[in-house]
């Protein structure tokens, strides 16, 4: 004798219930996986940021050093070529700390002196601080005001 195809009665309350567990499983394991490749692209945007500002750093170093010459020689090919660097730097993420006249922020800046003024007032840079992508890559060096009390 030939069997019958027999189909599972749709309106079977246990049918019902793992029909709805399984739509339940299908629905976290998407979710999971939508989570993976997020936090897979944040790992991998850290590990790129975290290659580039190895490189960039010490480019900041050669950077100081074009500004010290340029101060001392007035060339102007040298301040196209420190223009260059600097776009060059900036599209990787640089970005120069806005000290001058602000007040003292120990995140971004480091106190390397202290002179009569206004109170934690930022009164002038000994160097320039650097941030790469929103992170404080060197802080700046900064003379801070106190009041003369």
């Amino acid at each position: 004798m030939a069997k019958k195809n027999q189909t599972p009665n749709l309106d079977s309350p246990q049918l019902a219930d793992q029909i709805v567990q399984l739509e339940d499983r299908l629905k976290r394991s998407l979710a999971d996986y939508i989570n993976l490749e997020k936090r897979l692209e944040r790992d991998r945007e850290m590990i790129v940021t975290y290659a580039v500002s190895s490189v960039v750093s010490q480019m900041v170093e050669v950077l100081d050093t074009f500004y010290l010459a340029q101060k001392h020689l007035q060339d102007p090919g040298l301040k196209m070529a420190i223009e260059k660097f600097e776009t060059v730097l900036k599209n990787q993420g640089l970005t120069t700390i806005e000290t001058k006249d602000q007040i003292f922020d120990p995140n971004t800046m480091e106190c390397v002196g202290v002179a009569p003024g206004k109170p934690n007032q930022v009164i002038s840079v000994e160097q320039n601080g650097y941030s790469l992508n929103n992170v404080c890559l060197r802080p700046a060096k900064v003379i801070v005001g106190k009041s003369e009390n």
